[in-house]
């Protein structure tokens, strides 16, 4: 349509530029007595007068190419309006009086019941690693090892002196052998009838006393050497050699263990949660390299504000739900309520437990708690749909207004849900008639048809 235009206003300038330097040329004397020379020539009039046209044309065109097309837009971006007096249909319902226990809601984070951090108790090089996070492992399974070369030779040369000195102790106890000891006995008889001889020969004034001196102390000799293989070793050598005994022997332990902790086993049993090894890698002694996560039962830690700490008692009943898990609730129960507040928070920390037999609870999951007291309170509950926001986003329900078909907003706060229906904690007295089908289609005073539900 606009190129038709287009083609129509470009033909008429045309026609009209013609007729005009037409008439120009055929009727000069007249038009020129009519303009002044001094103001304008013939020529320039000619050029002024077909910018006027083409100004002109443009114009046209453009509003008779645009103006549809923005008339159609408007027309269809504009939505029916309803007649401000136009009832719209609605459902009312007085809300529920529940009697229940009185509870505290919560949320909080999944923990593992244990979670045990194992690290390498002697540095090395890691020459395996068995798991992987998320694995299933059994208590006493093993997890990673370490290259245990200087340890094994560490432990063999422990073991050496360990039979050494076991050697040296049991020769203590033992004492001398009967050949030693009879061995000593022929060599004091020896010396005793060698000197008993010289003796005689001494007193007879036949032998030198020098030489009689030399007799006289090897036979004293052959007699402590005697006397000494007959009451056998010494209290102090049996106590050295003990010592030496248990010593060498705590240090065969020692090497042992050593040797024993180039292996990573696992203390519990439960899943790999944390991995943070490779193979080739160096490790130092106690740095947790693994964990190992026991995840039945599960435990819910969550802070419970002063002002409701009151409610809840240890061992009290209570429900957990996991958004993540869709919303899906598992009952638990009170483990522990702490003593004292947290600084930071001012909340005293609780943990709940649950049982998981499907692990399908992990560690780090958020969780919504419900813990329920021993007293029963009065509570008002409406589906949850009745409940909307308004435009800053605060949560509130319609309640026609007595003896109006009318309705008004009031703000509530809400609490949990329970059942198929929504906890109101405060803004209603129960008296009220709620619409709870169409709220999303009233605002504030408008004027309602009700269709169904109570009055």
């Amino acid at each position: 349509m606009a190129a038709s235009l287009l083609l129509i206003g470009v033909s008429l300038f045309l026609s009209a530029q013609e007729s005009l330097r037409l008439l120009v040329t055929s009727s000069p004397v007249r038009l020129g007595s009519q303009i002044p020379q001094e103001c304008i020539s013939l020529e320039d009039l000619v050029v002024k007068i077909s910018n006027l046209l083409i100004a002109k044309l443009w114009t046209s065109l453009l509003v008779s190419a645009v103006l549809p097309g923005v008339i159609l837009v408007a027309g269809c971006s504009r939505k029916p309006e309803a007649a401000a007096d136009q009832p719209v249909p609605v459902r009312l319902q007085a809300p529920r009086h529940v009697q229940q226990p009185v509870s505290v809601v919560v949320s909080g984070t999944v923990e593992a019941n244990i979670t045990a951090l194992t690290a390498f108790q002697v540095g090395g090089r890691v020459l395996h690693v068995y798991v992987e996070e998320g694995q299933h492992v059994s208590k006493g399974q093993l997890l990673a090892d370490l290259d245990a070369t200087d340890y094994r030779n560490g432990f063999d040369a422990a073991v050496g002196q360990a039979d050494a000195a076991s050697a040296q102790n049991a020769k203590a106890k033992a004492g001398l052998r009967k050949q030693e000891l009879e061995q000593a006995r022929i060599d004091f008889d020896r010396w005793q009838d060698e000197y008993n001889r010289m003796k005689y020969l001494y007193e007879h004034k036949s032998l030198p006393a020098n030489d009689f001196n030399k007799i006289e102390a090897g036979y004293n000799a052959a007699k402590e050497r005697f006397d000494m293989a007959q009451s056998g070793t010494r209290d102090e050598d049996k106590q050295a050699a003990s010592g030496q005994h248990v010593a060498a022997n705590a240090q065969l332990a020692e090497a042992r263990k050593r040797l024993a902790d180039c292996q990573l086993r696992a203390p519990i049993a439960g899943f790999i949660g944390m991995r943070q090894l490779e193979v080739g890698v160096t490790v130092a002694p106690g740095v947790p390299v693994i964990s190992v996560v026991d995840l039945d039962p599960v435990k819910v830690k969550a802070g419970i504000p002063e002002s409701e700490v009151g409610k809840v008692r240890e061992g009290a009943r209570a429900e957990v739900s996991i958004p993540s898990l869709d919303g899906q609730k598992f009952e638990g129960r009170v483990e522990a309520v702490a003593a004292a507040s947290d600084p930071a928070s001012r909340t005293y920390v609780s943990k709940i437990v649950v049982h998981n037999p499907s692990r399908v609870l992990l560690a780090g999951m958020v969780a919504e708690a419900r813990a329920f007291g021993d007293t029963q309170v009065n509570t008002l509950t409406l589906p949850g749909s009745a409940v909307v926001r308004d435009p800053r986003g605060v949560t509130q329900v319609f309640v026609l207004a007595p003896g109006q078909n009318r309705v008004t907003g009031r703000r509530v706060d809400i609490g949990a849900m329970i059942g198929n229906e929504v906890e109101i904690r405060s803004g209603l007295s129960g008296n009220e008639q709620v619409v709870v089908d169409g709220q999303n289609y009233v605002r504030e005073g408008s004027l309602v048809k009700i269709e169904g539900g109570s009055r």
